[in-house]
């Protein structure tokens, strides 16, 4: 698991949608379902449900989520805090 792996499960949340979550992460449908369900392969255990009209989080999902919130903004803060940007030096 990495922070790009949550950051896409983070956007199927919020959107319900694995096509919706690749046009807010700038990549396609297939490379967002892959990175599910690798991550739950790793993990062992189903973070979607999966319906013809979107994905739902499983209650797995849904705790996962809550931590991928909390990381996210732990990295905003450092990156502010040092500012530090992504592919940028100071």
């Amino acid at each position: 698991m990495n922070l790009r792996d949550l950051e896409f499960l983070a956007a199927a949340c919020r959107t319900g949608s694995f096509i919706e979550a690749g046009k807010v992460l700038g990549t396609v449908q297939s490379n967002v379902s892959l990175r599910i369900r690798n991550l739950e392969r790793s993990l062992g255990v189903r973070l979607f449900e999966r319906h013809r009209w979107g994905v739902v989080p499983t209650a797995k999902g849904r705790v996962l989520y809550r931590y991928a919130k909390r990381l996210a903004a732990v990295v905003a803060r450092i990156e502010r805090e040092i500012g530090a940007r992504r592919g940028k030096r100071r």
